[in-house]
């Protein structure tokens, strides 16, 4: 007679290795902001601005309205906060990336539905408040 199927558990992922790489990935900044940190704070502007910009295509591509309005909104406050940062005070790359990193985690704990990755929100997450962190320190 054979033997019955075992199930084997299924093993839980660890969001530690993407929040390292995550982290590391962040590590050139630095040296950005320590060799150019006008040049630094207008790249981080740049990139704020089309990850609020990806917001819209995801918006496209989702097809229901609500999703629609509410990547809308979404991707046009990242858009307005990466402005603000070039207009007003860099502080608002900081407040956006940190909201973004909030957004990710969203994603990774299950809340919004979407269809990245496991491995990605978490380690956006820590890029993007590790940036969020030097550009305080950097401002300051």
């Amino acid at each position: 007679m054979p033997e019955p199927a075992v199930s084997v558990p299924k093993r839980k992922r660890t969001p530690l290795v993407p929040v390292l790489v995550g982290f590391a990935l962040a590590v050139p900044y630095y040296f950005i902001f320590d060799l150019h940190p006008d040049g630094a704070f207008d790249l981080l502007s740049l990139v704020l601005a089309f990850t609020g910009g990806i917001y819209y295509g995801v918006a496209l591509r989702e097809g229901s309205r609500r999703r629609l309005i509410g990547e809308t909104l979404a991707g046009g406050a990242l858009t307005v906060m990466a402005a603000l940062a070039l207009w007003w005070t860099p502080l608002w790359l900081a407040v956006g990336f940190a909201a973004h990193g909030l957004w990710n985690l969203a994603h990774h704990t299950g809340a919004v539905k979407h269809g990245i990755r496991h491995w990605f929100p978490p380690m956006h997450a820590a890029w993007e408040w590790a940036i969020a962190a030097m550009v305080v320190y950097f401002t300051w």
